[in-house]
């Protein structure tokens, strides 16, 4: 154990459906930042009912958290158990199905029922308990159901305000599967909310070269290249909405960013709209279109960055006293 090194580097919560590749690029992002000693990744959550999918985000901590993982806690995934699952991507899937030489699991997924997760609005109360003050934020690639029950959820609201410092949401054009809790996040969200329009994502295209080459490169067996090659027929390069709203969250003032203040609504239908205005309590997060390979690039060396465990550090000034709690087994 660490003690006395000082203020760590600020929590990331990162929520998402997971139900386009680069949530996972995202994730990969935010564990570089994190070997940089730039943030922690505090914990991740999934915002829809599928077993398969919180298990593949489990296995993927476990490689970001190397061979410590075995001994050190994990934090379970976070995962809704109402609903439909949806479809799943084969990229979630297909990476369970690879062998070592001797004929042995690429790959392992240790969540095989509801009680090998944890219920997301427990997670967040109990690890933003773990935080200093102002020491963490929120990003949200996907649906916003479990931000919004979290901010129903006993005490959530309180720590939200004092250990967050803001949100940052990856946008889509709609929020249909659950528009009523997107509009919840918006309206009640105690601290600064940014939101990454889908179309710098489509701007800025992460390249399959990237993941045939630097990932490899620097982790032969990396869970979120296997992901990305089975997502879709390679090659294909993916948009980068989630990329772009991590590296933000984390990294605000990098040059390339572009901010505008304003107010974001959702439609009837679920649909994302932004009228720019002085006094919107919303900011919309653009890149500059003359540093678009600046942000390629940073994108590229931090996704594909050799992984660094994370290193243990002491216990946080008010960790929660109570343990995770999980839902009951259905």
């Amino acid at each position: 154990m660490q003690f006395g090194r000082g203020k760590p580097a600020p929590g990331a919560f990162f929520d998402s459906d997971f139900e386009s590749v680069d949530t996972l690029l995202a994730v990969s992002l935010l564990h570089a930042l994190q070997g940089k000693g730039e943030c922690r990744v505090a914990i991740v959550t999934v915002s829809r009912n599928s077993l398969k999918v919180a298990g593949f985000v489990d296995m993927v901590e476990r490689f970001y958290r190397g061979p410590a993982a075995v001994f050190a806690q994990v934090p379970p995934p976070g995962m809704i158990t109402k609903g439909e699952a949806g479809t799943i991507s084969p990229g979630l899937t297909e990476p369970f199905t690879k062998k070592k030489a001797d004929g042995s699991p690429l790959f392992v997924n240790k969540v095989e029922r509801v009680l090998d997760t944890g219920d997301p609005s427990t997670l967040i109360r109990n690890y933003l308990q773990a935080q200093y003050e102002k020491s963490s934020y929120f990003v949200l690639a996907g649906r916003a159901t479990n931000l919004a029950a979290a901010l129903a959820f006993k005490g959530v609201l309180d720590l939200v305000k004092e250990r967050s410092s803001h949100l940052v949401i990856a946008g889509v054009d709609s929020f249909s599967s659950d528009p009523a809790a997107a509009r919840k996040v918006l309206a009640e969200w105690p601290m600064p909310i940014s939101f990454v329009p889908g179309s710098v994502g489509k701007s800025i295209l992460f390249p399959a070269s990237a993941v045939e080459k630097e990932f490899h490169a620097n982790s032969p067996d990396h869970p979120v290249a296997a992901a990305y090659t089975a997502w879709q027929k390679m090659p294909y390069d993916a948009p980068t909405t989630a990329m772009a709203a991590a590296l933000y969250a984390a990294r605000p003032k990098e040059p390339f960013f572009k901010t505008e203040t304003g107010t974001v609504t959702i439609g009837a239908d679920g649909k994302v709209s932004f009228s720019a205005s002085g006094s919107g309590k919303h900011t919309q997060v653009s890149i500059d279109p003359s540093q678009k390979d600046k942000a390629l690039a940073a994108y590229v060396e931090l996704a594909t960055a050799k992984v660094v465990p994370p290193q243990r550090r002491g216990p946080p000034p008010a960790a929660a006293a109570d343990p995770v709690k999980l839902p009951p087994k259905p």
